[in-house]
């Protein structure tokens, strides 16, 4: 069906699944959800792809079931860290006789601006046109059936780690899935939880997941800067396993149910239990003596972000303030009051904007599932040999679960 829309969120903890369908007014409406546990991905590289697949298949079987179709084609990510970002232009001459533009000069014109050098271990997975110039005029954003002897665009290219980018593939392949296109993760993010103004004023986008922190600059409605940082989520976790002496799926556990990210906000008198390896009886910790682990961590990652940021020369294009997304961490108590602490900056916890996924975890497939519905409307190249062809979807009776039912599901397994 040419009104489907699939993503699928490639993370190093979890997969995250969007299935979408085209409504008769034009809007997208979510109506398939579905997530799956990951072992196969490693700081957003494949690790091992059969892990990988099968849990591609777990998630993607839960959002058909939901949605009653079978989906073929899907949008992923890829880490910003695996990627770069570099903007080149692209000429030609109209073709036709009456010197009208076509969908043909448009796809032309693109493929021109990627004729570039790339290092052989990198290759082109996106162009993304930020303006035509047709005949000197520019600030074009279709330029299909205006009038011009010269064609020109100027777009951003971004290239990826063949490696990445080929097990990445693979890892959907094997699950019957083909890969529509390959978008850089904090792109896709920021089509879900950024809005407009922050994009044109300065933003710093934070997504902290299980294997890696993901930061990126926006300015003047483009994302400027990005970088990863290889300390995330289940280094938190690793430290209260090491500071508490527990198991680390237990460890886990407690930093979900009593986590608090900034110590001034922690509750001394709210007191749990815990058996730590090696002893008989069970040990009483309050909330104030796991915050102490948790701020540490998190403390030191928002500090090396903030001095990449000011060594890059990129900090004092932030004028709006820092939005954190993503997995865990964005859920806890007083990350937002820690993030002002140390950057300065305004800080807010980013959520879709899409109704039928409204949490952090989602932001990545919400983006992906919206950046797949602007190519349908655009004119784009073909990329790693792919075609980008409809979606197909064929009718299930299986129906067992709501797009709501879902996320109160999630929700009970972040709280």
């Amino acid at each position: 069906m040419g009104n489907v829309v699939t993503s699928i969120d490639l993370g190093s903890s979890k997969i995250c699944v969007i299935i979408s369908e085209i409504d008769s007014n034009g809007q997208l409406q979510i109506v398939g959800i579905g997530k799956s546990r990951c072992k196969g991905i490693k700081k957003g590289v494949v690790v091992d792809i059969e892990e990988t697949t099968k849990a591609i298949l777990e998630a993607v079987t839960q959002a058909e079931n939901m949605a009653d179709l079978e989906v073929y084609e899907a949008y992923i990510n890829i880490p910003g860290g695996y990627t770069k970002l570099f903007r080149n232009k692209g000429i030609i001459a109209v073709s036709s006789d009456d010197k009208e533009i076509s969908f043909e000069d448009v796809k032309r014109v693109l493929n021109s601006a990627t004729i570039v050098s790339i290092p052989q271990d990198k290759r082109i997975i996106d162009i993304i046109p930020r303006q035509y110039i047709v005949d000197g005029y520019d600030e074009i954003s279709d330029p299909v059936g205006m009038v011009g002897i010269r064609l020109e665009v100027e777009a951003d290219i971004i290239v990826g780690s063949t490696t990445t980018v080929l097990n990445l593939v693979k890892s959907v392949n094997k699950a019957g899935i083909e890969v529509l296109g390959i978008v850089m993760e904090p792109i896709a993010t920021s089509e879900a939880v950024l809005t407009k103004d922050e994009k044109d004023l300065g933003v710093l986008l934070l997504d902290i997941g299980a294997g890696t922190s993901d930061f990126s600059v926006f300015k003047n409605g483009t994302l400027i800067y990005s970088n990863i940082l290889p300390i995330a989520g289940n280094h938190i976790t690793n430290d209260i396993s090491v500071g508490l002496r527990l198991p680390f799926n237990r460890s886990e556990e407690i930093k979900k149910k009593f986590g608090v990210a900034y110590t001034k906000l922690a509750d001394d008198n709210n007191v749990f239990e815990i058996n730590p390896l090696g002893f008989s009886n069970n040990l009483e910790i309050n909330e104030m003596q796991l915050s102490e682990i948790i701020e540490a961590r998190i403390k030191e990652i928002f500090e090396l972000i903030n001095i990449d940021l000011i060594k890059n020369r990129v900090k004092d294009k932030i004028l709006t303030g820092m939005v954190i997304t993503g997995g865990g961490v964005s859920y806890f108590k007083g990350v937002t009051e820690l993030g002002i602490e140390v950057f300065g900056l305004p800080v807010r916890i980013g959520q879709p904007f899409q109704m039928g996924a409204q949490e952090p975890i989602f932001s990545s497939a919400v983006g992906l599932v919206n950046y797949g519905f602007k190519r349908k409307l655009n004119y784009y190249i073909e990329y790693n040999n792919v075609e980008i062809k409809k979606s197909r979807g064929k009718k299930r009776n299986k129906n067992t679960k709501s797009v709501m039912s879902f996320l109160k599901t999630i929700w009970d397994e972040y709280f």
